[in-house]
């Protein structure tokens, strides 16, 4: 007899249960938006597929916190966040790379859950979802490729030879004649850069769409902090004589009517900077110039603040829901 799901969840399984339920019921009203704007059909099939991805993920989580006897969150839903009728905001380019910087972000978080998991029929899920999320990876950048509109990172041209580190300057300095990138480095920069340009364009067409002003400055700070974090990694880039990438302003259409309703806005633009403070945080542990760890700090600390800014709107709303939470033992004895 099959007892699995008789086992009490872990923390960690509680936890990226609760998160990922949260974040794909979000995905899947944003998709649905996608799948109805979308006007090329290979576009269209990889919206749909992501959002039947979403869809099924929000089913199964679901279904373990009913077996677990923990509150069902609200989440988002198409009734209450969607605006079918609103027109379409952002090019089928856009919505590749959209689509694209998501099953990226995607693999990075079902990889820890699946790693901080015990269960037997929760490890299975979270193997089948990567699996899905990587091939819609595969085929978003196939397609961009063939467009000829990926954005490739920069390549280095590299020694031939393979030397121990015999000077601590390799580890630079918090100021300038600072040495060469490293592939990682580059690689680490690029990446952020691209990150904050998808980001940049979503809020534009948020911006000019919402009518809610205090969301609105919300949006216009994000905006501002985006660009800010492209300038100074895209400034590093261009010192070291590699290209930055290109803008897609283009992207976004002049459509004025909001499609999804201010508390998803919220959470999605909650969501965008808990995952780069995650990009931030890897790419200074992994980079070893001095300054370039201090930037990334730097931004960490602007960011964090600004998640900070988010989340007492959102708490002033009452659209910020309670996670999982341990048992306060000492006020349980005193009631």
């Amino acid at each position: 007899m099959d007892n699995t799901k008789a086992v009490k969840l872990t923390a960690g399984e509680l936890a990226h249960c609760w998160e990922q339920l949260m974040n794909n019921s979000m995905s899947s009203v944003v998709l649905e938006y996608l799948t109805l704007t979308t006007e090329l059909e290979e576009v269209k099939s990889l919206c749909s597929e992501a959002g039947s991805i979403s869809k099924s993920a929000v089913q199964f989580f679901e279904s373990v916190l009913r077996s677990e006897n923990y509150p069902i969150p609200k989440g988002f839903n198409i009734k209450d966040d969607l605006n079918p009728n609103a027109p379409k905001m952002y090019t089928d380019v856009f919505i590749l790379f959209y689509l694209n910087n998501m099953s990226k972000i995607g693999m990075s978080l079902t990889s820890m859950a699946l790693s901080d998991s015990v269960r037997e029929d929760i490890r299975n899920f979270f193997h089948e979802q990567l699996k899905n999320i990587s091939s819609l990876f595969e085929r978003t950048t196939t397609i961009l490729l063939e467009k000829g509109v990926f954005v490739r990172p920069p390549s280095i041209t590299y020694t031939h030879e393979t030397n121990p580190i015999a000077d601590k300057g390799f580890l630079g300095n918090f100021f300038n004649d600072n040495r060469e990138l490293t592939a990682r480095e580059a690689n680490e920069l690029h990446k952020n850069v691209f990150m904050n340009y998808i980001g940049k364009n979503l809020l534009i067409g948020f911006i000019q769409s919402t009518s809610n002003q205090q969301l609105m400055s919300l949006l216009q700070h994000g905006k501002e902090l985006a660009l800010n974090i492209i300038d100074k990694l895209g400034d590093i880039l261009v010192q070291n004589d590699l290209p930055i990438s290109m803008t897609w302003d283009t992207n976004v259409l002049d459509g004025k009517t909001s499609p999804f309703s201010d508390k998803l806005i919220s959470y999605l633009l909650d969501q965008l900077n808990r995952d780069g403070i995650a990009s931030y945080g890897y790419s200074a542990a992994v980079s070893i110039r001095k300054d370039l760890k201090t930037t990334y700090a730097k931004i960490i600390a602007d960011v964090y603040q600004y998640e900070e800014n988010i989340k007492s709107f959102m708490i002033k709303n009452e659209w910020m829901e309670k996670p999982p939470v341990s048992l306060n033992r000492d006020k349980l004895a005193q009631d």
